[in-house]
This record gives C-alpha cells, sequence and structure tokens, in this order.
C-alpha cells in the first residue's frame, strides 16, 4: 500500500471542496411509501466541453433504476433535488465499460447546485500514474437522512488517496483511515468496511501544476466499494476501492468501446 507525500492544507482543501461542488447524487423513491423513506441511488459529475455538457455515472446505477421503475411505475427520481428522468436524457452506456453519460443543460446544474469540470482544453485527460494522488467523492446510501418532514440530508463521502494500479481501464486505490488525508468537509474519517453503495458514478479527480497552475483533471469514475466477503488478514485494515477511467468519454458524450482501436492521448 501506497502513502502519500505531504500536501499542504490549503492545496488540500482547494482539492476537497472542489471535489464536492462537481460531485450531485442522484437518488429516486417510492411516492406511496411514508416518510421518512428510504432513498436510493448513485452519484454522478459533469464535464464541459465546447458545444455541451454532459452528465456521467455509472452504468449500473442507470439499470438498477430502471428495474426500480418495472417494479414501481411512478418512481421519483432527482439529481439532488431536483426532479430528473436519466432514461430520458441518456446519451450513450456501455455496460462492458460501466459508463453512462446523459444530456446536460446550464438550467440544470443552476438547479442541482453544481458546477462541471471544464475540459475543453484538455481531452483525453492525463494517464495517473502509480503513486499519484486521486481526490474521490461520492453520497453513500447509508448515509443519507430522511425525516416525517420530507426533509433530505445528502452526506458525501470524500479522500485524498494514491493510485496502487492501474491497467488501460481501470485505477485501483485504497482506502486506509490512518493515512488517507480527509476532506475538509467530512473530517470525520469513515470506518473500514463502510457500505459505498451511493457513491457508484462519482467523480474522480487528479491533480497538480501544469504551465505553473494547479490544474485539476477528471480521470475516473468510481464503479465498486469495498466486498465484505474479501476481508481477510492484512485486507481487514483497508478497503480496495476500483475506478474506472473515462478517457473513453467524446466531447459528444458518445463511448468509444474497447474493439475500436481508438487510443487515449499519453
Amino acid at each position: 500500500m501506497v502513502e502519500l507525500a505531504p500536501f499542504d492544507r490549503s492545496m488540500l482543501d482547494a482539492v476537497a471542496d472542489f471535489s464536492l461542488r462537481i460531485s450531485a447524487p442522484i437518488s429516486w423513491h417510492e411516492p406511496d411509501t411514508p416518510w421518512p423513506r428510504t432513498l436510493r441511488g448513485g452519484t454522478c459529475f459533469f464535464l464541459r466541453f465546447a458545444d455541451n455538457i454532459v452528465g456521467v455515472t455509472a452504468n449500473h446505477v442507470i439499470e438498477i433504476f430502471e428495474a426500480a421503475t418495472v417494479k414501481t411505475p411512478g418512481l421519483i427520481c432527482q439529481l439532488r433535488l431536483t426532479p430528473f428522468n436519466p432514461g430520458e436524457a441518456i446519451i450513450d452506456r456501455d455496460p462492458g465499460s460501466d459508463i453512462a453519460t446523459f444530456r446536460c443543460s446550464e438550467e440544470l446544474l443552476t438547479l442541482a447546485n453544481t458546477i462541471a469540470v471544464d475540459c475543453r482544453a484538455d481531452w483525453p485527460p492525463p494517464i495517473p500514474e502509480r503513486m499519484r494522488a486521486l481526490s474521490v467523492c461520492g453520497f453513500p446510501e447509508q448515509m443519507r437522512k430522511t425525516n416525517h418532514k420530507r426533509e433530505v440530508e445528502f452526506a458525501a463521502w470524500g479522500a485524498l488517496a494514491a493510485v496502487e494500479d492501474i491497467t488501460d481501464r481501470n485505477i485501483l486505490i485504497t482506502y486506509d483511515p490512518k493515512i488517507v488525508r480527509p476532506s475538509r468537509w467530512a473530517p470525520a474519517m469513515p470506518p473500514v468496511g463502510l457500505n459505498l453503495s451511493g457513491c457508484s458514478g462519482g467523480p474522480v479527480l487528479m491533480h497538480g501544476e501544469r504551465n505553473g497552475l494547479f490544474r485539476w483533471f477528471p480521470v475516473a469514475l468510481v464503479i465498486a466499494g469495498p466486498r465484505p466477503e474479501m476481508k481477510e488478514g492484512e485486507a481487514q485494515e483497508f478497503d480496495m476501492i476500483h475506478l474506472r477511467r473515462i478517457h473513453m468519454i467524446r466531447p459528444d458524450g458518445g463511448i468509444v468501446r474497447n474493439e475500436s482501436g481508438w487510443l487515449p492521448r499519453a
């Protein structure tokens, strides 16, 4: 397991704040269930290109939503607290890469109280190297709170962790409360083994200096958190979190499949 080098506190705070600012929960609930009711869902984020804004989440989040609507017609779905129908907004989806993209307007960004990452000058993103620091953010279902007043509180999970391993599609990071830097807005470090269901689709940023400026690049999304059945021996002390690289997303929101032969910029 790799350990992060020291970082300036102000830089860490800026990274954490930006990670939270670009993240938004997608949630759905049954209209006939009494409050406080359970909200299911995932996380998403947005990429700004020259001609449009592309929303990004994990494809399995959309699949779970679709299955829920079959079981419960009239299901209420929201982007944060704004009514939202993912199925009507889909641009492209690829079960193989577990990525789904959807259309987003400036109005929707404003209503959802979020912003898009500006990717107009740099896309595809750089390739993270091993031991590079990445910031991760998501909204776990387990940390969502509702009450009888129909109020909902979305608590975010976030941390700065290092790349353990990387392939042409996947990134593996570890979450160890002893060494991972907490986010300013989430100072209490969650325990190892926290159910991260709801974080799927959350943004992963790589950051660093380029041409004398501090920059951040969206490089991946969360696809899977820790699996309880894998908790043996030393693994009980940390969680392995699986990320999917997003360089295969085109500026128009289309997703390039592996068989196309398209390669990302080095």
